[in-house]
């Protein structure tokens, strides 16, 4: 369970101060997918920032299973806007580097990043470098590296917008049935509304800056069937749009 509580964040200058979060409070079940949907410089960076243990300076308190934030302890995946790959590594070496990185090189089963790089369809590309593959393939293999770190907590940053919109849903749909398998606790943050639908079974509104958790929503249409053909999916999408407006 992820659990925030007054989570205040501001960063100092010299002449001025800003503050980036205010007394933003969420909570989040183990195993649920929780989809952020803020506007531009509303602190959704920050936030996964202080989940991730990169930002350290913070009032309030966050816990991840009732621990405070240690990546030294702690498993956290993350996959960002722009794929995250190492240029100069094949498609086998980047899929390894988180685990390598966190548990040693002895930690590296062959059989078990095999087995991530077909479940992504990608098995194929594991000699390949990050410039021979497609957005697509690029995203599969970010996907299979976090997955492969077996994480407490998986952090998402815009991670389909580089991609084209059928690309996009095609990579939504591997990203769920892998998370399916592993019901990874995961927090995506996305402008994309329809996005949050359909992968976040709860739902938080940011507000401008100072960001602040606003509206929760429980999406009770989480891991539909066929969501995306329902008129309840593009209703849910233009209520949501609704709130949006309403508090931006």
């Amino acid at each position: 369970m992820i659990k925030i509580n007054d989570l205040t964040v501001t960063y100092q200058s010299r002449e001025s101060s800003f503050t980036a979060l205010d007394k933003m409070n969420i909570t989040i079940d183990s195993g649920d997918t929780c989809a952020i949907i803020g506007p531009s410089g509303c602190g959704k960076s920050t936030l996964l920032k202080v989940l991730a243990g990169v930002e350290g300076s913070y009032e309030g308190s966050v816990t991840i299973d009732e621990q405070p934030v240690m990546p030294s302890k702690q498993r956290v995946g993350f996959i960002p806007q722009h794929y995250g790959l190492l240029e100069w590594k094949t498609v086998y070496q980047n899929v390894i580097l988180g685990i390598r990185i966190k548990d040693g090189k002895s930690a590296v089963s062959k059989e078990a990043v095999e087995a991530v790089l077909e479940q992504l369809g990608v098995k194929e590309l594991a000699d390949r470098y990050p410039h021979q593959l497609s957005g697509g393939q690029r995203q599969r293999v970010s996907i299979a590296r976090s997955f492969l770190l077996r994480p407490d907590l998986l952090l998402m940053d815009e991670p389909f917008s580089a991609l084209d919109a059928i690309t996009r849903e095609e990579i939504q749909d591997v990203f769920l049935n892998i998370w399916k398998e592993n019901r990874v606790t995961t927090v995506l943050v996305t402008h994309n509304v329809e996005e949050a639908v359909y992968l976040g079974k709860k739902i938080i509104l940011v507000s401008k800056a100072p960001g602040r958790a606003v509206k929760t929503i429980d999406n009770p249409l989480f891991d539909t069937e066929n969501l995306r053909d329902s008129t309840a999916y593009f209703q849910l999408s233009q209520e949501i749009r609704k709130m949006i407006k309403e508090d931006w």
